[in-house]
């Protein structure tokens, strides 16, 4: 493996939120500077490292089992860029898309090579929503900025049943230590059988940030943002974050941005897109909400309450 000059790494990034709550986009847009690496979802099992095969793998900074032990020697290559990651082809990829990853890997390993040449690089940014409940580890071992990406749980959901894509609880309910740790009266959420997507989607979000807003409260320096306020001022909040994250904001920068999220006058994704960055952003919240039933936006809010609130007003939800 080529030697990387990881000692110019000075700045360590890591965007977090849950699965299609924007992290992609909002990696995309934080890495477009020259001088910052992209490394793409590493806890991820489908893309992730070779041996990485636990969803939502939760660490206590410590690592005080044998289990944990193991899996901090292997994070400590990330750190040096002495990993490989998978390549990852979908069942929806197209011929042409599954030809080309098949040629020159999927985005885990393309930009991971670019990153390995790239000789300008002084920070680096890892983005991975699978790796959510490994933030406060990463930040204490590794001195990781952690920049937690919220959406809402109306436009969250609704994203999920547009793709038919939904998380599921037994994923987290495989790990004892974060049950102990966060969910000590609350186990049966992770053992019962869920009929309903919509209900255990939303269990799932709540769970996945009651975590994180429990961590975040603790450090003052995480970041926390929600898609809406990128939505809505996406300059403003992002030069915010390229401010505090020490980033170099430039014209080019803001060009980016704008046509990402002001140049298409649609704010729904094109037909047949998983991702779709070129779009009407302010708009994008009332399309997702006001996809669901006012029965769902209810059976939600029942679930999720306790921890949307501290982010959402109630109203925000439409049920009344």
């Amino acid at each position: 493996m080529m030697k990387v000059a990881v000692n110019q790494i000075q700045n360590w990034i890591y965007v977090t939120g849950v699965p299609r709550s924007g992290t992609t986009f909002v990696g995309k847009v934080l890495s477009l500077p020259r001088e910052v690496d992209y490394i793409h979802e590493p806890f991820n099992p489908q893309c992730g490292f070779s041996d990485t095969n636990i969803w939502y793998r939760y660490m206590r900074p410590n690592f005080d089992t044998e289990e944990m032990q193991q899996f901090h020697e292997q994070t400590q290559k990330l750190f040096r860029y002495d990993f490989d990651l998978k390549t990852y082809i979908s069942v929806r990829e197209n011929a042409v898309g599954r030809l080309a990853k098949r040629c020159f890997g999927s985005r885990g390993p393309f930009y991971l090579r670019i990153a390995k040449l790239n000789p300008f690089h002084t920070a680096a940014l890892i983005k991975d929503p699978i790796g959510n409940l490994l933030t406060e580890y990463l930040y204490l071992q590794f001195g990781v900025k952690p920049v937690i990406l919220i959406k809402h749980p109306l436009s969250q959901i609704a994203s999920y049943k547009r793709v038919s894509l939904w998380p599921r609880m037994s994923q987290l309910g495989q790990q004892s230590a974060l049950i102990k740790d966060y969910f000590p009266n609350e186990g049966e959420l992770f053992t019962q059988q869920w009929s309903d997507p919509i209900a255990e989607a939303a269990a799932f979000w709540r769970a996945v940030y009651k975590v994180l807003l429990d961590q975040a409260s603790q450090y003052q320096d995480w970041l926390t943002v929600t898609h809406e306020q990128l939505c809505q001022t996406p300059i403003a909040e992002f030069q915010n974050l390229y401010q505090k994250l020490n980033l170099k904001w430039s014209p080019h920068v803001e060009g980016k941005i704008h046509g990402m999220t002001q140049g298409n006058a649609s704010a729904e994704a094109s037909q047949g897109k998983f991702h779709d960055f070129n779009r009407n952003s302010a708009d994008i919240f009332a399309i997702r909400r006001d996809s669901l039933s006012i029965q769902d936006r209810r059976k939600i809010f029942d679930i999720v309450e306790d921890v949307a609130l501290q982010i959402y007003p109630r109203d925000s939800f439409a049920i009344d």
